[in-house]
Formats: structure tokens, sequence, C-alpha cells
């Protein structure tokens, strides 16, 4: 069980450093030897292993080379601990209780040196994940080791710390930000999420397919909209028109005009709750009218380059603010519960034409950006008819009338 208290897990490494205990003591005695005073309590116990090997039938591991009790040198000497000789070891399992002592020594010594409490904020060495690690402190281990909010066994050894943040030290707000953003970036499994983060996303559930109204609105509007101001005006009076643009077995939500902190607003963002978890989608709209590719050279028009950019830019928003995003909406957050930054993308512009390369633009960005590229007549089809196989039929333009 982690303690909260620094000066109990210090102490207790401390005594398991200092000298064997009572029992090994007793049990050392009735083999016929002697545990010295100042032998650690691990080191005890690896010794009577030894000693009880052949009687018990212990299985372990007696050689070890010279890199290895370097390694042992080189700990012992950052903690100020004398260790005996190679050939004293006798064994590995000698050799692994010494490197165990070190380590408990500098432990304690670094949570002395920290005084960590719960709440505080530490910046870290991070050897796998990077240079540094974030990390709001929950408890203390009983091995010293520095446990973090937000789980899947976050936290750090104590000697690792750079620096701490007191909740009363100015900067503690800003070090408490970065800790929650690394912590979100490193879950596991976010679309995993609870029955009170759904909750959240109530006001923009999408219980029903879209009505005939709402098909014929689509409809009504691809014949005189000009911009992408009266498309978005209509899909946010009928949001179900989106609700089959993304694949979920159970619930949808469509939430329109999403603010991604002081510059930056999707068009719509849409969840998708599958057996998997919730599955988000950013859309980007723009006009009707305009063009997926130049006339002439069949590339992407500046405005298909610009949808594409503005969902980048979203995504990169995302990977720097997760916890904020995912927050609880009137929380200092935005409610997207269970977003990455790996969101896809889904881009509705202009209309199917036979001399728009429209194949060849979809395959490109779904399989370099995982952003989908569809056309508002596709919008339309999918809308028309519930069959998941007209989803990716062949671009055919729509007859309006």
């Amino acid at each position: 069980m982690p303690e909260l208290k620094w000066q109990a897990v210090a102490d207790g490494l401390e005594r398991k450093c200092a000298a064997p205990t009572d029992a090994q003591i007793t049990v050392a005695r009735a083999l016929g030897t002697d545990l010295g005073q100042t032998t650690p309590v691990p080191v005890a116990a690896a010794e009577l292993r030894v000693l009880l090997r052949a009687p018990l039938e212990l299985v372990l591991a007696r050689d070890f080379g010279d890199e290895e009790y370097e390694v042992l040198l080189d700990l012992a000497a950052r903690t100020d601990l004398a260790v005996p000789s190679m050939d004293e070891l006798k064994c590995r399992e000698v050799l692994n209780a010494w490197l165990r002592v070190a380590r408990d020594r500098e432990s304690a010594a670094a949570l002395r040196q920290l005084e960590p409490e719960v709440d505080d904020v530490v910046t870290a060495r991070d050897r796998r994940r990077g240079p540094d690690l974030y990390g709001e402190i929950s408890s203390v281990g009983a091995n010293g080791r520095l446990h973090f909010r937000g789980g899947h066994g976050l936290g750090t050894a104590p000697h690792r710390v750079t620096r701490i943040t007191r909740p009363s030290e100015d900067g503690y707000l800003d070090q408490l930000s970065l800790a929650r953003e690394y912590a979100a970036a490193v879950q596991s499994n976010p679309s995993r999420i609870t029955r009170a983060e759904e909750a959240q996303l109530a006001p923009w559930r999408i219980g029903f397919p879209a009505t005939q109204a709402a098909v014929e609105a689509l409809r009504n509007a691809l014949e005189a909209a000009d911009d992408e101001a009266a498309m978005q005006r209509l899909l946010e009076k009928h949001p179900a028109l989106l609700a089959g643009t993304v694949v979920g077995t159970h619930d949808t939500w469509v939430r329109p005009q999403v603010q991604l902190g002081n510059h930056y607003m999707a068009d719509f963002m849409i969840a998708g709750e599958t057996s998997l978890g919730l599955r988000w989608t950013l859309v980007e709209l723009e006009s009707p009218v305009s063009r997926l590719t130049n006339p002439g050279n069949k590339r992407a028009t500046k405005t298909l380059r610009h949808a594409v950019d503005q969902i980048e830019d979203w995504r990169k928003w995302l990977s720097n603010n997760l916890h904020y995003a995912r927050s609880a909406r009137g929380a200092d957050g935005l409610g997207l519960p269970g977003i990455t930054a790996e969101v896809p993308g889904l881009i509705i512009m202009a209309r199917e034409d036979a001399d728009d390369a429209a194949a060849d633009i979809r395959e490109l960005h779904a399989r370099r950006s995982h952003i989908q590229v569809r056309t508002y007549d596709w919008l339309m089809r999918i809308n028309e008819s519930p069959d998941p196989l007209r989803r990716d039929a062949p671009d055919q333009r729509l007859r309006l009338a």
C-alpha cells in the first residue's frame, strides 16, 4: 500500500539498509552462522536463502560477471555505500540484494531532500519517453517511488526529479497543466469513457436518423447555397444529417462550432460510440460550389488545401491540450471525453463532378492524413438510404429536381 508521508517511507527504507531484523538473526544462529550487525535486511535475506538453498531446493542464480559488479560499484559510489569485494559476494542473489540496498539508500536520500507532498508537481528525467516527464503527486510508494495522478503506472523514482513545485509557489498552475496534459497524452485507452463522461454529451445526442424533412432541406439548400455558411446553418438545424457520416454501433453525438483555444473553431465534431469506445471525427465544411481539384493539373485546390490545414491545426492544438479538451464543459474544459490527437478528419465540400479527380484526392488524404474528403452529394446519398454499401459508391451527380 502506498504511504502518504514521505518521512515514513524514508525511515522505513533507511531501517532496511541499517541492520538485520531480529527474526533474521534468530534464523542465522539456528543455521550456525552470524549476520553482521550492519548487514542490510535485503542482503541478510539473500544470504539466508543461499544457506537454505539445498534443504529448501531453492534455485538461485549463482554466477555474475564483471559488468554487473561495475553497476553495483557505480551505484554504491553515488550513495556512499561500502560493498563487499566481487569474490565475497558469492552469487548473483547477494549481488542483487546489494543493488536493492543502494537503490533504497538513493531513494531515501532523495525523499529527504525533496520532502514531496501530495499535490506537489514534479519534473523528472525520463529515459523511456524523452528528456522530461511531469507529474502531480498522488502518493509515495513504500519503495520511495512517487506515484502520479492519472493512473497507468505513472510515476518516477525520487532521485530522477529535477524540479518540484508546491501549490503555494509561483508557476504552480502552469506546472500542474503540464502534468495533467502529460498524463492525458500517455493514457492507454482514452476512448473508454465513463457513464458520467457520456452524460456530459447529452445535449448533442442524436437519437434518430435524419427525417425526410431534413433530407429535403439539404436538397433545397444544395440548389441555392453558394457558400459554406449556408450549409453550416442547415446542418446546425438538422444535425442528424451528419450522424450517419461516422461509424457508431450505439449512440452518436454531433456538436457544432466547437471552440479550440483562442484561434480555432471546428465546424462540427461528431462522436460515435462503438464496442471499442468513443470515436470522434473533426468536420470542416467548405462551399458546395468549390472544387476538389484544379481543372488543368487535377491537383488539390487552394480551398481543399486550406481545409486540410485546418484539421491539422486542430489536431496540433489537441496534442498540447488533451486534458483540457477531455475535461467537463463548464469546469475549465471542453467536454470532449475520449478524444485523442490522432482524431480522424472529414472535409465536406464541392459537388460530384466527372471532371473532378475526387477519387484520387480521397485516396491520397485518407492514406496520408486519415482525412476523408467527401462531397455534399455523398452526404445526400448516405441520408437518402441507410444502406452502408452506398457510403463508398462511385461519385455521381445527384439529380436535384
